[in-house]
C-alpha cells in the first residue's frame, strides 16, 4: 500500500512540475499583416517581423506553440472583427480559443489598405483623417473583442510612411495623425504600442516598393522583442 501510495505521488510530482514549466513557455498569435515570410517583387522570400520574434522565442526555449495561420498581408480590421466573431478556424485552430491560450499577441493590420488610398489620386487629403477615424472606431470593437478572450499581452504594430513624394501631399501630418489615433486607442485597452515613424524609408528595398525589407521587418521584430523580454519573459 505504502508504494502504491509513494508511486502515485511521484506521478503527481512530475505531473505538477510539467505544469509549471509549461506554464512557463509561450503560447504566441500572430495576426493581422504578419505572416511568417512573403515574396517581394522580385520573388525574393521575404521573412516577416513574426518570423523573428518565433525564431527568437525557439532560440530561447520557451516557445510553447507559434500560430500565424490567421494572418494575411491585406488583412483589414473588420476582417478580423468578422474571424473572431465566426471563430475561423485553419487547420486544427479556432481563433477564439487561440485567443484564450495566447501569452502573447501581436498585431500589424490594414496597412495595404491604408497605402492604397494614399495612392489613390482622386483622394481629397482632408477625407482621409476622416477615413482614419472610422479605422479608430474599428480599431476600438477590435480591441474590445480581442479583449473579450485575450487577457495577456498584445502587442500593435504602428505605421511607417513608405512614401517621400506623392500627390504634393505631406503624407507625414497624416500616417502621424493615424499613429497618434491608434496608439491612444491601444493605451485604452492596455495594449503596447509599437512606433514605427522612425523607419522613414531606410527599410524599403527600392523607391518604388511599399514593403519593407527583411531588415525592415528584423527592425520590427528586435522592437516587439524589447517589450516581450520586459513583460513577457520577465
Amino acid at each position: 500500500m505504502k508504494k502504491l501510495l509513494f508511486c502515485g505521488l511521484t506521478v503527481l510530482s512530475v505531473f505538477i512540475i510539467y505544469l509549471s514549466l509549461m506554464d512557463k513557455k509561450v503560447y504566441y498569435l500572430a495576426l493581422g499583416n504578419s505572416g511568417s515570410y512573403s515574396l517581394d517583387s522580385y520573388g525574393k522570400k521575404v521573412f516577416g517581423y513574426s518570423y523573428y520574434v518565433n525564431k527568437y522565442l525557439s532560440e530561447r526555449d520557451v516557445l510553447e506553440r507559434y500560430v500565424y495561420q490567421f494572418s494575411n498581408s491585406d488583412k483589414r480590421i473588420v476582417e478580423l472583427i468578422n474571424d473572431i466573431r465566426n471563430n475561423r478556424k485553419r487547420l486544427e485552430f479556432t481563433l477564439k480559443n487561440s485567443l484564450i491560450k495566447a501569452d502573447l499577441v501581436t498585431l500589424c493590420i490594414s496597412v495595404d489598405d491604408v497605402f492604397e488610398k494614399l495612392r489613390d489620386p482622386s483622394l481629397v487629403y482632408s477625407d482621409l483623417y476622416n477615413y482614419i477615424d472610422d479605422l479608430v472606431d474599428e480599431l476600438d470593437i477590435l480591441f474590445n473583442l480581442m479583449r473579450e478572450y485575450c487577457k495577456e499581452d498584445i502587442i500593435f504594430i504602428g505605421f511607417y510612411n513608405p512614401y517621400k513624394y506623392l500627390h504634393d501631399c505631406d503624407v507625414d501630418d497624416v500616417i502621424s495623425y493615424l499613429n497618434r489615433r491608434f496608439k491612444e486607442t491601444a493605451f485604452d485597452y492596455k495594449i503596447d504600442y509599437v512606433s514605427l515613424e522612425d523607419f522613414g524609408y531606410k527599410y524599403l528595398p527600392n523607391k518604388k516598393s511599399v514593403n519593407l525589407s527583411s531588415d525592415g521587418y528584423k527592425k520590427i521584430s528586435d522592437k516587439v522583442i524589447k517589450i516581450i523580454d520586459k513583460k513577457v519573459l520577465s
